[in-house]
């Protein structure tokens, strides 16, 4: 848990991030009497998929994984939130349950808020309305992208546009141009993002690094020009 004395700094601090913006004073002091700030330690689940939908986060430090299986428990599909980012979009005013799993990939701080008083909120302010509409169309088309390159492409291209992922989800550009995820990705996770074996992320890992188009190095990915 963090502190109530850090909480005017934490408060401030949403109040310049985009997803913020929109509201009025009223509005932000409202969210200021409902605002829990939490810290998790990686590995840490934030809520369960088919747990009650009651609360909104917004990541303040650290990575989110978000993990969705199928009734059967086979099929997994994953997304990483990085911070400065609301979730989840999925459902507003209609889901009864969280459609997916939140896990912490690192240690986070997070500011949650409740559903409701998001909801209620949201429809009041037309200016905030119109940016989580764009936030959840560009969530949309990036998913469309990801699941049509996941059911389309062979294992190797499967690994190739995991890492495309990685580094447009979670990567920080430099001055020379060159994208860095300080994140480390290990090649099982690679794997299992691609929905591949270990075996085939490590080869096709290692033929990016021969033709110079990423650096690995201590699990973390360098994506050259």
């Amino acid at each position: 848990m963090v502190p109530h004395s850090d909480y005017p700094k934490y408060m401030a601090l949403l109040q310049t991030k985009p997803e913020f913006s929109k509201f009025t004073e009223n509005e932000m002091q409202i969210f200021s009497q409902d605002v829990v700030f939490k810290k998790y330690s990686k590995g840490q689940a934030l809520y369960d998929q088919g747990d009650k939908r009651d609360k909104f986060y917004f990541l303040i430090d650290g990575i989110i994984r978000t993990e969705r299986f199928d009734e059967n428990g086979e099929f997994n599909y994953y997304e990483y939130v990085n911070k400065n980012h609301g979730f989840p979009y999925r459902g507003l005013f209609h889901d009864r349950e969280y459609s997916y799993t939140a896990r912490a990939m690192t240690k986070i701080t997070i500011a949650v808020f409740s559903m409701s008083t998001i909801e209620i909120i949201l429809r009041q302010n037309n200016a905030m309305m119109e940016l989580v509409i764009q936030e959840m169309g560009q969530i949309i088309s990036q998913n469309e992208d990801q699941l049509q390159n996941m059911v389309t492409s062979s294992a190797s291209d499967r690994v190739r546009h995991a890492l495309e992922i990685f580094g447009y989800r979670l990567g920080q550009k430099d001055e020379n141009g060159q994208i860095h995820v300080d994140y480390p990705v290990t090649l099982i996770e690679l794997a299992q993002v691609s929905a591949t074996t270990r075996e085939t992320a490590s080869a096709v890992v290692s033929e990016l690094i021969a033709d110079h188009k990423i650096a690995y190095v201590h699990k973390k990915i360098t994506f050259l020009n």
